[in-house]
């Protein structure tokens, strides 16, 4: 099977990743398997980026299907296809009955000759349930492994720099999720502006009185969260549930207000900030009022 074909049955996996509006740590470590089981170089994953970034409309996301079919037409392809299937299946559980009569499924939906929207739907079920049922799955040992993190880093920091937060441990948590996505959208290109520092560190002194000392020490342990990587679906599922939406919009506009602190916005930029408020819930709508805002400020 050509790359290019083995790429748009990667665009398709990507789209189904982002079936429930978040792409979780578990989920990229699946697609990751993937890239490297196809052998694909390092421009071809460029390629898949944007579609990592954030979720494509439903439009883009029936023509994918509809190219992927028309794609793998001989049938060592399809065997090619359900191998990768079934070895993903097998990495991460044995694969039980119902599991191999859904690849099965796959196999039958893909000797079809024609397609319609249900059975899109259908496709995108069946390989939810194949290869990315594991990926959902709680481990109650990894639960909550974000706030045992930066509460510990809090505590490390604030022993060896003599620094005290009077601050209780929810209220900690809660700063570290929105100032880790705050500075997520900082490091998004690459390169953490001095201006940016000083946005996301306003952001955080606005939104919690902070000030002094206790400021450097959490600005320095969002920030170092967000360079070395986070779960993003544990960060937004808890944001979910502690903050109001009012809350949520309040971060929306901080995260605009950074992205927008050297004086533009680029691209990368506003994309995390799209994937972030869909991850929180917040509508599209609102999104591109508030991201027009932002942008008539700085022109």
């Amino acid at each position: 099977m050509s790359k290019f074909k083995k790429m748009t049955f990667l665009k398709v996996l990507t789209t189904v990743a982002w079936a429930d509006g978040e792409v979780s740590q578990s989920e990229l470590n699946i697609l990751k398997t993937f890239y490297r089981k196809f052998d694909l170089e390092k421009h071809e994953l460029d390629e898949l980026k944007p579609y990592l970034l954030a979720p494509v409309s439903k439009k883009e996301k029936d023509e994918l299907y509809r190219q992927m079919i028309a794609e793998l037409s001989s049938p060592d392809e399809k065997i090619e296809i359900m191998g990768a299937l079934e070895a993903m299946a097998e990495a991460h559980k044995r694969v039980k009955n119902d599991e191999r009569e859904l690849i099965s499924q796959f196999s039958d939906w893909l000797e079809k000759s024609s397609h319609t929207k249900k059975s899109f739907g259908r496709i995108r079920n069946i390989l939810q349930r194949t290869i990315f049922k594991q990926a959902r799955d709680l481990n109650p040992d990894m639960q909550k492994y974000f706030k045992r993190r930066v509460l510990k880093k809090i505590e490390l920091k604030g022993a060896h720099s003599k620094i005290p937060t009077n601050l209780p441990d929810e209220q900690l948590y809660f700063i570290c999720l929105v100032g880790t996505l705050m500075a997520a959208v900082a490091h998004v290109d690459d390169h953490f502006d001095p201006a940016e520092k000083k946005a996301l560190k306003r952001c955080l002194t606005s939104q919690f009185s902070l000030k002094g000392k206790e400021l450097t020490l959490l600005f320095e342990v969002v920030e170092e969260q967000a360079r070395q990587g986070f779960d993003f679906h544990e960060v937004a599922t808890e944001l979910n549930r502690v903050a109001s939406y009012n809350d949520r919009i309040h971060l929306m506009e901080c995260l605009f207000e950074i992205s927008t602190a050297d004086g533009e916005m680029v691209h990368e930029e506003a994309e995390e900030v799209r994937r972030i408020t869909k991850a929180l819930r917040i509508p599209h709508k609102t999104f591109i009022e508030y991201k027009v805002r932002a942008l008539d400020k700085i022109r």
